[in-house]
């Protein structure tokens, strides 16, 4: 038994194989939101069947409906994790947390089963190690009755969707908290970073553009945004659309920026014998036309690119890529201890 588990800064996921093979998925959102521990307003969310966790004078709604909420009351929805790692701020991420982790994992039905989760690269634009992050998700998928296993998030995508290239590729992953960077060869790494900026970036940037939150304009982004065509749409929310496009083809630019400055600082270590294909990924990638508009955009910009690249392609699964990979890579490990 083995179990892959993507611990991104909007989703966890996990993936695992069930007695026939086949790969279930299960995911969860990170996010809550707190409320008066009233005995009313606990019974509506009982009827409502509504995710929440008890603590002392607070109720914490937890997964889709904090967003809902959020959204209701006109407040921002909190995060145990934020840029990619637990939250420094939040000093119920941790309960929060292991409660996420046990509905997506359960307890392990075997003790020592393998658990490979993700952790991100070392950001290149931030001052920030995930030491940390790395050492309290161990204890917590520990504590469940699983042996945990780190892997970098953007190396697991290679796992899951560059079999064919005998797992070589540019993996991007686009999501909440950061941008993951890896260049993989034949399994072995060459670089892996992340940058600072995500998904949550552009929701805030844009929010601030116009003057809305950010919990909104997670909402407009998530009920779905033509990135070629952001006036396609409700016409009341065609200024919050143009204002996500704009904050996604920078984010895209910094990302391609970013990867030629950390390959420039390494080619003298680096020699690959063939071209690779960019693979992206991540719940940031979801948008419509999402592939066109990243191509589009390193198109504007190869001629600076000294990685060989033979294509550009999206993850045949963008949202569960990493716990796909993460799994595949599980499940390598656990035929190598026998």
């Amino acid at each position: 038994m083995a179990v892959g588990c993507d611990i991104g800064t909007c989703f966890c996921v996990s993936a695992r194989q069930d007695n026939n093979a086949q790969v279930q998925i299960k995911s969860i959102r990170d996010a809550f939101i707190d409320m008066d521990n009233d005995a009313s307003v606990k019974n509506l969310l009982k009827m409502s069947k509504v995710d929440y966790i008890e603590a002392d004078d607070k109720l914490y709604i937890v997964s889709d409906a904090s967003l809902t909420m959020a959204n209701l009351f006109k407040r921002e929805v909190r995060r145990p994790l934020s840029k990619g790692v637990i939250s420094p701020g939040e000093l119920e991420a941790e309960k929060i947390l292991l409660v996420l982790l046990e509905n997506i994992l359960g307890k392990a039905k075997n003790e020592g089963e393998t658990c490979f989760y993700s952790v991100p690269g070392s950001p290149v634009d931030r001052d920030m190690d995930v030491i940390y992050h790395q050492a309290m998700f161990s204890k917590l998928i520990g504590s469940l009755g699983y042996k945990p296993v780190a892997l970098n998030e953007a190396a697991a995508i290679s796992y899951s969707n560059a079999a064919k290239e005998n797992f070589s590729s540019l993996s991007i992953s686009f999501g909440a908290g950061m941008v993951n960077i890896c260049l993989m060869f034949q399994t072995m790494i060459g670089m892996a970073f992340s940058v600072s900026r995500g998904g949550d970036w552009i929701d805030q940037s844009a929010a601030n553009a116009t003057g809305s939150t950010a919990s909104r304009l997670q909402a407009i982004k998530e009920r779905g945004i033509n990135l070629l065509d952001p006036s396609e749409g409700e016409a009341k929310t065609f200024r919050e659309r143009e204002a996500l496009a704009i904050y996604y083809k920078s984010l895209v630019l910094y990302a391609f920026d970013s990867i030629r400055k950390e390959f420039e600082k390494r080619r003298g270590t680096i020699d690959l014998p063939n071209s690779l294909p960019i693979i992206i990924s991540g719940g940031t990638a979801k948008a419509h036309n999402f592939l066109e508009f990243f191509t589009s955009a390193f198109n504007a910009v190869k001629g600076k690119f000294e990685i060989p690249i033979s294509e550009v392609r999206l993850a045949t699964d963008p949202l569960n890529a990493v716990a796909q990979g993460l799994l595949v890579a599980a499940l390598n490990y656990d035929e190598g201890q026998k």
